[in-house]
């Protein structure tokens, strides 16, 4: 399988139609599997895989129990939104254009999938082609079984990933689920399981009446375990109902609290805190304004006026030695400049009778003869005076500052606190606090229907499980026994050899797969002796590691970095094992791994796991030395350009660091 290109319309992020072409290109006679497609963290990445995916299995790539309401609720949200959803579309297209080998013939398939919304619901066609023309051969009604066919969903699990399924089977450190998982996805066995139940039903109505007890325990165990199959169904469905009710119901809960808080009703409910609060308040203002009162009785006047505090300062040493004209005249010009300079608030303190005054002060002190006038005429105390003055200056001044703002600060939290009392309209506040209680009481018994459901679920899951091991035993039952009816006979050594078959499938390939997965691990491993084996056991495909001097090594004791490389190793041999010549999609591989893996991982992983190696990154992941280390094996590369302000991606040619401004500039012109 080579896939040629994908269209994305109107697409998650892809706003209008962008293509992007994904056929590798060699040069120089050498292949360059490697598509190489960065974008930042929420650039839509993961969005392109999701658009391959759905585009060909619908709506089995959104989930194995999911609804159609879910379906439809999923569809819907994949559809462009644009900023302030101003000329929103209504339906979106996806086309995939890939080749596929048939009978060793290369065919061409186009596959397109739109939806379009219509009221209430999502309307969804599919369109398939081959060679160019319609698929008739199959009904249109088949053709999403046919393209399943083509490509099994679980069979391409293996090959287009992301961080999640790496991560799934690296953590899988005690069963391996996701391991067994995938095995019997690979080994196609559940074929298998049900043609040998097909066999035992032919054989249990057919077979003589001593095994009539046999026969009539396998119908009920086949009628039970289609009931129990119609039951998950039905409660798998009504759970998923019950999700959708909830978080209709989680909405409206939000929406009311929303209304509860606009109305003050999250403070009504604090009222009495808030109350005590200023009460706590005015205590602390009083108390301030008793500092303040004695601080007036002070210095803090003079510390009001730190200017021309000093200029009066800087006159001192005249008055001391005697020259009160030169001094006296100084203050006077000090007393000048500071009423000019001075704020409109502090000059209107000063009414013209003070400042008429003071300068009747200094002018006596001026016209009378230095002889007869002492410093005492102005300043009793000289060193006293300069001491207070500089105390007025270096002590009094910060704690007047600093009483300013603490009162400034009580004073606001005071208009704050009041504000938001008096936003409370009690009426309206109860009656919402009513809608918000009923709406979460509503949300949390859903919930609780949510709960008991899974719980029915996973009880009816495990009664199946019960069933399903009452069958086999029954089927290993009748292989054994002698028929004498011909078909019969026949009947029961076909199931017998089905069961030898099964048995010998599955020992054939998982021992190709530890032999695959061992050479993948030490091929991807940064201490090539770590792990010289493995053991796969037949029936619970639960992988056991073994070292260099036979010892097994827990999965558990890995490091991180090599728990990612055992997920990738193993998903590498699965591929190989499986026998397809498939592409492979990885999205951010390398989000968990250290700088040796990492080398390794691109050094030997990209270039050799398939024919077409498709690769969504982001730019710490591959940074420009990656790139440059892969640059022998990659065909082209684009870059998924996200613009916040129109909320959409572009899809440029190139990567970080290499996109030129005019390919960019021209790519949005032809977007416009």
């Amino acid at each position: 399988m080579l896939l040629r290109s994908i269209t994305l319309q109107n697409f998650g992020l892809y706003a209008g139609r962008q293509v992007i072409e994904l056929t590798p290109q060699s040069r120089d006679k050498k292949p360059r599997p490697i598509v190489l497609i960065g974008g930042k963290n929420g650039a839509g990445k993961t969005s392109l895989l999701d658009g391959v995916r759905l585009a060909l299995y619908g709506k089995l790539a959104v989930g194995q129990r999911v609804s159609q309401v879910e379906y439809e609720n999923y569809l819907r949200s994949r559809i462009h939104t644009p900023p302030h959803g101003e000329g929103a579309p209504t339906e979106a297209t996806i086309v995939l254009d890939f080749d596929f080998a048939e009978s060793g013939e290369i065919q061409r398939y186009e596959v397109t999938r739109s939806w379009a919304v219509r009221g209430q619901s999502v309307v969804e066609a599919l369109e398939v082609t081959k060679n160019g023309s319609e698929i008739t051969a199959v009904p249109r009604e088949e053709w999403h079984h046919f393209l399943q066919d083509l490509l099994p969903f679980g069979v391409s699990q293996l090959f287009f990933f992301d961080g999640e399924k790496i991560k799934d089977i690296a953590d899988d450190t005690e069963d391996d689920e996701h391991l067994a998982g995938a095995i019997r996805t690979l080994l196609g066995i559940e074929m298998v399981g049900r043609l040998r139940t097909d066999l035992g039903l032919y054989i249990a109505r057919h077979e003589r009446a001593s095994a009539s007890t046999a026969s009539s325990r396998l119908d009920q165990v086949v009628r039970d375990s289609e009931r129990l199959a119609r039951e998950i169904r039905e409660a798998t469905e009504a759970l998923a109902d019950l999700q959708a009710s909830h978080d209709g119901q989680k909405r409206n809960a939000d929406k009311a609290k929303q209304r509860f808080v606009a109305t003050g009703g999250d403070i009504a409910l604090n009222r009495s805190k808030l109350q005590a609060e200023r009460e706590g308040i005015r205590e602390q203002r009083d108390s301030l304004l008793q500092t303040f009162r004695e601080g007036s009785a002070s210095l803090w006047p003079l510390a009001c006026a730190p200017k021309l505090l000093g200029k009066v300062l800087a006159t001192l040493p005249d008055v001391e030695n005697g020259n009160l004209r030169v001094a006296t005249q100084r203050m006077l010009d000090a007393f000048e400049a500071w009423q000019a300079s001075a704020a409109p608030a502090v000059r209107k303190r000063w009414t013209d009778k003070h400042r008429e005054e003071i300068r009747e002060v200094f002018q006596q002190t001026l016209g009378k003869s230095s002889d007869t006038v002492t410093a005492n005429h102005l300043v009793a105390n000289v060193p006293q005076a300069r001491e207070r003055m500089e105390a007025a200056l270096t002590r009094e001044a910060p704690a007047a500052t600093a009483f300013a703002k603490r009162f400034t600060h009580l004073e606001g939290r005071v208009t704050e606190i009041d504000s938001a009392l008096a936003r409370v309209d009690e009426t309206t506040s109860d009656y919402l606090f009513d809608e918000l209680r009923a709406a979460e009481q509503a949300c949390g018994a859903t919930q609780s229907q949510i709960d008991a459901m899974r719980e029915l679920v996973k009880d009816l899951h495990y009664r199946q499980t019960l069933l399903e091991r009452e069958r086999k035993h029954i089927l290993d039952e009748q292989s054994e026994i002698t028929k004498a009816d011909r078909q019969v006979d026949m009947a029961a050594r076909a199931a017998k050899s089905l069961s030898l078959y099964e048995s010998a499938l599955v020992t054939q390939k998982t021992r190709a797969l530890e032999r695959a997965f061992v050479a993948c691990f030490n091929r991807l491993a940064r201490k090539e002796d770590l792990v010289r084996g493995v053991r796969i056991d037949d029936h619970t495909f639960q992988a056991t590691l073994i070292d260099a001097h036979g010892v097994e090594v827990p999965k558990k004791l890995l490091s991180a970095g090599e728990k990612q490389v055992y997920a990738i190793a193993m998903l590498w041999a699965l591929a190989k094992t499986s026998g397809r010549s498939l592409p492979v999609i990885i999205d951010t591989p390398l989000a968990r791994l250290d700088s040796d893996h990492r080398a390794t991982l691109i050094e030997r992983y990209f270039p050799e796991v398939s024919h077409q190696v498709i690769v969504l990154s982001t730019d710490t992941e591959i940074d420009e030395g990656v790139v440059e280390a892969l640059h022998p094996f990659v065909s082209h590369s684009y870059l998924l350009d996200y613009l916040p302000t129109e909320r959409r991606t572009l899809v440029l040619s190139g990567y970080f660091g290499g996109l030129h401004e005019d390919v960019r500039k021209r790519h949005a012109l032809q977007q416009a």
